[in-house]
C-alpha cells in the first residue's frame, strides 16, 4: 500500500497523495431543485431526458459537452448527475443536480435549459410542471433555499466533507443500484477491488491535470492496494429495475445489485478516491443516480 508512483521527470510520490491530486482537478457545481410535479409522479430518468431536450435545443454545442463529454471517445463521460434528493416532507418532491468541471458560462446554459423544459412537461402527456426553488449544494451540505434558480460557485471535490476512513474500519453501502460490468456482465458480488477500479476509472476521466503520472502505472497500484486492504465479502442482492427513455419512448429493462462491503481496518490510501465517489457515483447510469455510495463507520 506504500508503493510509490514516478513521473516523466523522476519525481515520485505515494498512491494517496497521487489520487488526492487527481480529486483536487475535479470542481463541483451542484444543486437541489425543489420541484411541483402536478397530476404525474415524475420520475429522475423522466427529468433528466425533459431537460436534455431542451439543452439540446437552445445550445447544442452545450448539450455534447455535458451529455456525451469531450476528448478521445474512448474516454468520454457525461459532465453531470441527477439523484433523488433524500426523502424529506419540506422538500419533496426534489432532485440533486451535480455537474463537474463546467465554467460559469455553461452553469447559465443549463438553468436556461430547465426554464424551457417547466413548459416542455413530462411523462407521456407531457404535463407542465416548475422549479419552485433552490438549494445550493455546497462541501459543507445543503445550503439555504432560495427562489434564484442558478448553479452556485464550483468548489474543489477535495474539500468535500466525509470523515477520514484510511485507518478506522468502515463500510461501503451501496442503495441505489450499482452497476459494474465485466465483459458485457453483472459483477454481482463486487469485491473491493472491482469498486476501487471502477471509482478510479472515474475519477481519472473527470479529473484533468494529474494525467502525467499515467493511467497505468496509478490503477495498478490501485489494484494492489485493493488487494492488500482487508474486506468482508459482499452482502447484498441482486435487484431488477426499469427506466423511461424519453428518446426511445418506452422502459428500458435494468439490472443491478445493492448491498454493501465491510473494511475493518478501513481504507487506507484509498480513502480519498471512495470519498469523492459519494459525488461522483460509480458504474453505469450514474447520470440518473445509480453507483451512489454511503460511507459509514464500523461499529
Amino acid at each position: 500500500m506504500g508503493r510509490n508512483l514516478t513521473k516523466g521527470d523522476g519525481e515520485t510520490a505515494t498512491l494517496d497523495a497521487t489520487l488526492a491530486a487527481l480529486v483536487r482537478e475535479v470542481r463541483v457545481s451542484a444543486c437541489r431543485l425543489l420541484l411541483e410535479t402536478p397530476h404525474v409522479e415524475a420520475s429522475v430518468p423522466m427529468l433528466r431526458g425533459v431537460w436534455g431536450r431542451a439543452l439540446h435545443h437552445l445550445d447544442r454545442d452545450l448539450y455534447n459537452r455535458l451529455f456525451i463529454g469531450e476528448g478521445p471517445a474512448h474516454n468520454r463521460i457525461p459532465l453531470y448527475l441527477m439523484r433523488p434528493a433524500p426523502p424529506d416532507a419540506e422538500t419533496a418532491p426534489a432532485l440533486d443536480l451535480i455537474a463537474f468541471n463546467i465554467s460559469s458560462e455553461d452553469a447559465g446554459g443549463l438553468v436556461r435549459a430547465w426554464d424551457v423544459a417547466q413548459g416542455m412537461g413530462v411523462g407521456k402527456s407531457r404535463t407542465p410542471f416548475r422549479v419552485r426553488g433552490l438549494m445550493p449544494l455546497t462541501h459543507e451540505g445543503v445550503g439555504y433555499e432560495t427562489d434564484k434558480i442558478a448553479l452556485p460557485n464550483s468548489w474543489p471535490l477535495s474539500i468535500a466533507q466525509y470523515p477520514d476512513y484510511g485507518k478506522s474500519g468502515c463500510r461501503l453501502t451501496y442503495t441505489s443500484p450499482l452497476r459494474l460490468m465485466s465483459r458485457g456482465y453483472l459483477i454481482e458480488e463486487p469485491s473491493l477491488v472491482d469498486i476501487a477500479a471502477a471509482a478510479f476509472r472515474r475519477l481519472y476521466s473527470l479529473g484533468k491535470a494529474n494525467k502525467n503520472w499515467g493511467y497505468r502505472d496509478t490503477a495498478q497500484a490501485v489494484h494492489a492496494a485493493a488487494v492488500e486492504i482487508p474486506s468482508a465479502p459482499w452482502n447484498g442482492d441482486r435487484i431488477e429495475f426499469v427506466r423511461w427513455s424519453g428518446s426511445q419512448d418506452r422502459e428500458i429493462n435494468l439490472h443491478g445489485v445493492t448491498g454493501s462491503i465491510d473494511l475493518p481496518a478501513g481504507l487506507g490510501p484509498l480513502a480519498c478516491l471512495m470519498g469523492a465517489t459519494a459525488w461522483t457515483h460509480i458504474g453505469k447510469g450514474t447520470v440518473f443516480g445509480l453507483g451512489g455510495v454511503v460511507i459509514t463507520p464500523l461499529t
